[in-house]
């Protein structure tokens, strides 16, 4: 893995473990917004869930997600962890387009919402890179091709 690859990825995993800790450690913020997105899914599928728990769930995901990240233990692993605790807050959590009359509250959450998408394309670029174990492949198809003479 390249050092620029490396030092990326524990930046990302060290905003994403920061977030995930901030969850965890204050959880009452989010709670209402969890409560609401909790009450859709209850109705649709009969199943209750405490948003305290849900919210705990999110943080303990995000910052276990970021430090498989940013330790390149597992990052794939670590981006679809982040992802899935990710993308949900950040289309329930920051709907700066429903506040009308309240310009700094309004501000707030767009940095917000637009925080989340960064860390949404974070995940996906760490999905989409490339590992040690594809290289070695793309490396041995071309010792291959090299000995077919193409």
């Amino acid at each position: 893995m390249s050092l620029i690859r490396f030092k990326a990825r524990a930046l990302i995993g060290a905003a994403i473990i920061a977030d995930g800790l901030d969850v965890l450690r204050r959880p009452e913020p989010h709670q209402a917004t969890a409560a609401k997105a909790l009450d859709w899914i209850s109705e649709t599928t009969g199943q209750t869930v405490s948003p305290s728990l849900a919210v705990r769930a999110t943080g303990a995901s995000q910052t276990i997600g970021g430090a498989l990240i940013a330790s390149s233990l597992a990052p794939r692993l670590g981006a679809l962890a982040s992802l899935a605790a990710t993308a949900p807050a950040a289309l329930l959590g920051y709907r700066f387009w429903q506040v009308k009359d309240d310009d700094d509250k309004r501000a707030r959450l767009r940095a917000g919402f637009f925080f989340h998408l960064l860390v949404i394309g974070a995940d996906l670029l760490v999905l989409a890179g490339p590992t040690g174990r594809s290289k070695r492949r793309a490396a041995k198809a071309a010792k291959a091709a090299k000995g077919r003479g193409a």
